[in-house]
């Protein structure tokens, strides 16, 4: 019994609330003019409260559906709400578009012109605050609050699902705060819309195959890259002369191993456009990557192998070094042309740890230090490029440089540098054991026992 009281109460109290409603539009109207003359937030929220009730409850009096005045203070009243009051609704925005879009139709037509200009003016003014509310979220570089700026686009759209700028802007927004999914909607509905002019038409077309070639499993593309490479061909044809679109093919040819045609594609793009830094790159990272399953290939006999690998890697560095010829502050190119070093200099290295004293005897030194040297020749040009970036970089040098960096110093012994770029990831953090170790030993080679003493005293701490 006591549930069915419950019941009972809540019927009637819901009832009388909404009792105090009785449909009339003319009631909504009035209250809601009456929010831009009130001052204060919670007077101007009681009246929309008071418009929202009394058209809601007007669209269930069956006189009133028909009438096109009944949608159009519909309409005004839910942008009102829209416009910073969604906690009031948040299907403000769907409602007053599905009653602005109903003034004049089949369910309410009406001859009143002005009526009629006023809905279009309305829906436009909609339209145009999220859009400003997007760029006031946007506007200052140091921290723009893109969260907001896209939720504002997205409300935009809402009005108009076709509007370019909301369309263009709410990809971009979408891009930085790495929702992709939505960036790419976006940027389908404009290139299916097809009226940009050529300058964002291009912009679209190479946002929307990077985030297809970066992040492939969104579209299920990952296994051939077929969605993608349909995109840029029609991007090819458009634009022609742009070889951004050629440098992707060939980024795909390289991710799906297919060397023989990155190879050819690269060769063809930079005979076309020699001075083509991201074309160089590309050849620099594919000769690269050659070189690395090259070297992994069992099949191979070591001579032949250690041949091609000369070669392989000669043709790497060669392109880095022509990147750094035009661009020669490049950090992306500078470390990865040392790491190509590295790799030609490894075989050398590993081919000295792996000698047998036993079998060698008498020639073990001799051939250990041949060996050595070898590696270290193949090392020497890595040196002086690693000593530039490091001094380049200073103190804001980060922990993956220096790990990609140091053992070049270290093989090298040039043990100053060592020091050098050691001691500031220690001070970042005196807990990685393999520096402070490599650090000690490079203080006692330079015969400076006390600091080689201070580290030694940190390595006792950490192993406690």
């Amino acid at each position: 019994m006591r549930s069915i009281y419950f019941i009972i109460f809540i019927f009637i109290s819901y009832s009388n609330l909404f009792s105090q409603y009785k449909g009339s539009i003319s009631k909504a109207e009035s209250s809601l003019n009456k929010v831009e003359l009130k001052g204060t937030e919670e007077e101007r929220r009681e009246l929309l409260l008071i418009a929202k009730g009394e058209i809601d409850v007007a669209i269930t009096i069956e006189k009133n559906i028909s009438k096109a005045r009944t949608w159009f203070v519909r309409g005004n009243v839910y942008a009102a709400i829209a416009k910073g009051y969604l906690d009031i609704d948040p299907l403000a925005v769907e409602k007053s578009i599905e009653a602005f879009n109903k003034v004049g139709s089949d369910e309410a037509k009406t001859n009143d012109i002005t009526m009629i200009q006023n809905t279009n003016i309305g829906i436009q003014n909609l339209s145009s605050y999220f859009v400003n509310q997007a760029v006031y979220a946007l506007q200052g570089s140091e921290n723009p609050n893109f969260s907001k700026a896209l939720d504002e686009f997205q409300n935009s759209l809402k009005i108009n699902p076709n509007d370019t700028l909301g369309l263009l802007y709410g990809g971009y927004v979408a891009e930085q705060l790495n929702k992709f999914d939505i960036a790419l909607v976006y940027y389908d509905r404009l290139l299916k819309l097809n009226n940009l002019n050529n300058e964002n038409t291009n912009r679209v077309y190479q946002q929307s195959i990077n985030i297809r070639f970066n992040n492939c499993e969104l579209i299920d593309d990952c296994g051939d890259y077929l969605k993608t490479l349909a995109l840029l061909s029609k991007a090819r044809e458009i634009f022609p002369n742009d070889n951004y679109y050629p440098s992707v093919e060939i980024n795909i040819a390289m991710k799906l191993n297919k060397v023989g045609e990155a190879r050819r594609k690269i060769d063809l793009q930079l005979n076309n456009d020699p001075q083509n830094v991201s074309l160089l790159f590309n050849k620099a990272v594919l000769y690269y990557n050659l070189g690395l399953a090259i070297d992994l290939d069992k099949s191979m006999e070591d001579k032949t192998k250690l041949d091609s690998l000369d070669k392989i890697y000669a043709i790497s560095i060669n392109s880095y070094k022509n990147v750094l010829e035009i661009e020669p502050n490049n950090e992306r190119a500078i470390l990865y042309m040392i790491d190509a070093y590295k790799a030609l200099a490894k075989p050398y290295f590993d081919m000295e740890r792996n000698l047998d004293f036993l079998a060698l005897k008498g020639k073990y030194k001799a051939e250990s230090d041949r060996l050595k040297n070898e590696g270290n020749t193949r090392l020497s040009d890595a040196l002086i490029y690693a000593k530039g970036y490091s001094n380049m970089k200073g103190e804001n040098i980060s922990e993956n440089d220096i790990n990609s960096l140091y053992p070049i110093f270290s093989i090298a012994e040039d043990y100053e540098s060592l020091i050098s770029i050691l001691s500031i990831s220690i001070k970042r953090d005196p807990s990685n054991m393999e520096y402070l170790e490599v650090l000690r030993n490079a203080y006692i080679k330079v015969k400076d026992y006390e600091n080689a003493e201070n580290i030694y005293q940190i390595i006792l701490k950490n192993e406690q």
